[in-house]
């Protein structure tokens, strides 16, 4: 139906429904914003596509194996983290996605609320690879990295990748990233990999208080985005690089993570274990921690930590 003109006898052929169902279906798909012309001699023709996440738009045209097969879809939701949870416990497999058009209370690794309005994209990625506790963690640096390789090379969007688990245009966040792991005693049951990106948000649906932190995408760039674009090259590269991880193949990720950092190079203040230490970040090593230059001239690894740049 996209891009050319189908008659209503070889879409009811096609699909095997009433002609009334049709009409009901062709309605609620222009309530949703699909935009369908109709000739009384050519038929109907799909015309535009509304920005939606719904799992139907999203996995048209997926080129995946497995990520994102499977979506659970949900117009508002406290926490996608919160609420994947619950589908661990019902042994769904490698892959599956949660996403909400809205969070009433979505999260960040310091645990304070982030702002979730209509026009980001808010899911949980629950994963399930045979490693351990430890290792799981470097999912946020696949994650970073398989979100910033998306909008910079894929999207033409001059981001950057701010350790541990921010997406920045400039200065300003776009991006956030919260990696939970669920296990049974020393054993991890899943991953929950949350990721929300301020998409098609407007400036004044972000609370003045944020505005000197956080932006988005059409603020940035003047231009609204398909989200269910970017998702589908979002999963494909992500799994990609997921594979790569599961296979011991950190290193590669580790060198897409030194191209598109916007922390390496800058003078920095490390928030650890509340203390404040001030450095230049040198890079980060093949595990994914922080390697920082201390004043004395010293190397220190960081593996957790807040990180605020000073300098860009």
């Amino acid at each position: 139906m996209e891009d050319e003109y189908i008659t209503e006898t070889e879409l009811l052929k096609k699909i095997d429904i009433t002609h009334d169902k049709l009409r009901q279906n062709l309605q609620s798909l222009k309530d949703k914003g699909y935009k369908i012309a109709y000739d009384k001699d050519k038929g109907y023709k799909l015309k535009g596509i509304p920005d939606i996440v719904e799992p139907f738009e999203v996995s048209r045209g997926l080129k995946t194996k497995y990520i994102g097969h499977t979506i659970h879809f949900y117009e508002e939701v406290e926490s996608t983290n919160n609420t994947a949870k619950k589908f661990v416990e019902q042994d769904v497999k490698d892959g599956t996605i949660v996403i909400a058009t809205k969070q009433t209370a979505g999260r960040t690794r310091k645990h304070d609320g982030w702002v979730s309005p209509e026009g980001g994209v808010y899911m949980t990625m629950i994963l399930k690879p045979d490693v351990s506790l430890e290792e799981a963690s470097k999912l946020t640096i696949v994650t970073g990295v398989a979100i910033a390789e998306t909008l910079h090379d894929e999207f033409n969007l001059n981001v950057g990748i701010k350790w541990p688990n921010d997406i920045l245009i400039g200065k300003k966040k776009i991006c956030g990233i919260l990696t939970e792991a669920v296990a049974d005693y020393d054993k991890l049951k899943a991953v929950l990999v949350g990721v929300g990106i301020d998409v098609n948000i407007n400036e004044s649906d972000i609370p003045k208080s944020l505005r000197d932190k956080a932006t988005s995408v059409k603020e940035e760039y003047h231009v609204e985005y398909n989200r269910a674009d970017i998702l589908r090259v979002f999963f494909k590269i992500f799994e990609d690089l997921y594979e790569e991880f599961k296979n011991g193949n950190f290193k590669h990720i580790v060198a897409e993570w030194r191209r598109l950092s916007s922390t390496a190079g800058h003078h920095v203040k490390v928030y650890k274990h509340g203390k404040a230490i001030f450095a230049d970040a040198v890079g980060i090593d093949n595990n994914g921690a922080l390697i920082v230059e201390l004043e004395d001239g010293s190397l220190e690894k960081i593996t957790s930590g807040e990180v605020k740049i000073l300098d860009n």
